[in-house]
């Protein structure tokens, strides 16, 4: 596993870890009996940081999910670190199986020509409690922006809007590390978004159909996408779409073990 200049894979692990605790906050909602946001309890489990309330998500036209779900949190540690982390969904295979292709012009910042219409209405949804969670508990030294799968997507599409819409938001504190992410944007959204010069790894495993999707080449009726920032390869062979793209199995393992990633059972 090569790691580009600039990247820390300490972080990077840290990071995994985080969203494994965005999954587990999901987890919590469901054995409670998917309460609603006032009624939901969650109890933040490992890293020790602190935590935001759930920021929440609803699914406007992708339909890959029926209620208002917890999806993102805020957290900090003592050193003024702040983490903006963004959980997948339950069923990836099915969201890729039945992903739209349709592109919208981006909404929160002026022009970054257009992305998946079905990632954008999520995004839409959770845009200001995500501002508003960072306004405060700003001043921060560094924020990370971190997800996995569609979480990726809703990370990519919180850098421009936090970059153009928070006080004091800028290229040299913002660190954005997303696990198999599928591509957001067309390469307008994607050349821009790279010109604004957030430091952009993207973990992936060359196993993973996830980040294959949507198309980057010419198909018919079909737009052309375009993915984002520094890739960081692996190749993690698990005989099955989940095994391929966990974020455990997968993405944490081969961070761990960059030297053999497949190693996992």
């Amino acid at each position: 596993m090569y790691f580009p200049a600039g990247f820390n894979v300490n972080e990077a692990i840290l990071l995994g870890d985080l969203v494994v605790a965005a999954y587990d906050m999901q987890s919590q909602w469901k054995q409670q009996g998917k309460p609603s946001r006032s009624n939901f309890q969650w109890s933040p489990n490992y890293p020790d940081l602190a935590y935001s309330g759930p920021l929440w998500g609803s699914d406007r036209l992708m339909y890959f999910f029926q209620e208002e779900e917890p999806f993102a949190f805020v957290a900090t540690g003592s050193d003024q670190v702040a983490y903006l982390v963004f959980r997948g969904t339950d069923s990836d295979a099915d969201w890729v199986e039945n992903l739209k292709f349709d592109l919208t012009d981006y909404p929160h910042a002026p022009g970054y020509g257009k992305v998946n219409q079905g990632f954008a209405g999520i995004y839409a949804s959770m845009s200001a409690d995500v501002l508003q969670a960072l306004a405060a508990i700003q001043p921060y030294t560094k924020l990370f922006i971190t997800g996995h799968s569609l979480g990726c997507a809703l990370a990519t599409l919180a850098v421009p809007d936090i970059m153009a819409n928070l006080p004091h938001a800028n290229s040299d504190t913002i660190f954005h590390y997303n696990f198999a992410s599928p591509r957001t944007g067309d390469p307008r959204f994607a050349s821009t978004y790279n010109a604004c010069n957030v430091k952009t790894f993207r973990l992936v495993n060359t196993c993973d159909i996830v980040p294959t999707v949507p198309a980057s080449v010419i198909t018919k009726d079909l737009p052309i996408y375009k993915h984002i920032g520094i890739p960081v390869d692996f190749t993690a062979q698990y005989s099955s779409i989940p095994g391929n793209h966990s974020i455990t199995d997968a993405y944490r393992y081969a961070l761990q073990h960059p030297d053999q990633p497949d190693g996992a059972s």
